[in-house]
């Protein structure tokens, strides 16, 4: 299996249950994917007992998540910062970063495009429970080339008190892949 392609970024808000059941309040489009990175930090625990080991733990423990995507379009950024949006001058819409401001729990899914023994699959991957924080800006002058710059932003994952952090499923099509992701996200009645 080789992955070959990342689309379809989606994220909601997350209201979890006291047993751990979440609810999203249904699908947005998190924009143009450019790049994703969950990197995984496991427990690590040894006990050793009678001169060998015992017990161990690997457990997972939490993730980092760090989005690429086309445009930083404030009014996405906003609500998964916890930022107001509003108007702004002449229609045109402005975001407001206070310093009392919270990043909501949000769920967040993509699809994978990979190709298995020459066909192409596509593999929904689900984060439960994501927190982003501020980013980082970095802006250039346009020199002698064009160089595209494009946002990342970065947040934690977490697990749900039932101890879900995370789901897979592989599909035939993309249109499959699309709606496992956005079912997961859907808004409940």
């Amino acid at each position: 299996m080789a992955k070959i392609g990342l689309t379809n970024i989606w994220w909601a808000k997350l209201t979890e249950a006291e047993d751990g059941a979440p609810t999203y309040d249904g699908a947005k489009s998190f924009g143009k994917a450019v790049s994703c990175k969950v990197s995984v930090t496991n427990n690590d625990a040894t006990l050793y007992a009678e001169d060998a080991l015992a017990e161990s733990d690997k457990s997972f423990n939490s993730a980092s998540v760090t989005l690429g995507v086309s445009d930083d379009d404030d009014t996405i950024f906003a609500p998964i910062l916890g930022h107001t949006a509003n108007d702004g001058v002449a229609g045109k819409g402005e975001m407001v970063r206070n310093a009392n401001d919270v990043a909501p729990y949000v769920g967040l899914g993509r699809v994978i495009t990979k190709m298995v023994n020459g066909a192409l699959k596509y593999k929904g991957e689900f984060l439960y429970k994501v927190k982003f924080s501020e980013p980082s800006q970095e802006d250039q002058t346009k020199g002698e080339k064009v160089d595209f710059k494009t946002p990342e932003i970065e947040g934690s994952a977490a697990q749900l008190v039932n101890g879900n952090w995370s789901a897979a499923q592989t599909f035939d099509t993309k249109e499959a892949a699309v709606s496992w992701v956005k079912d997961k996200l859907k808004a409940t009645e």
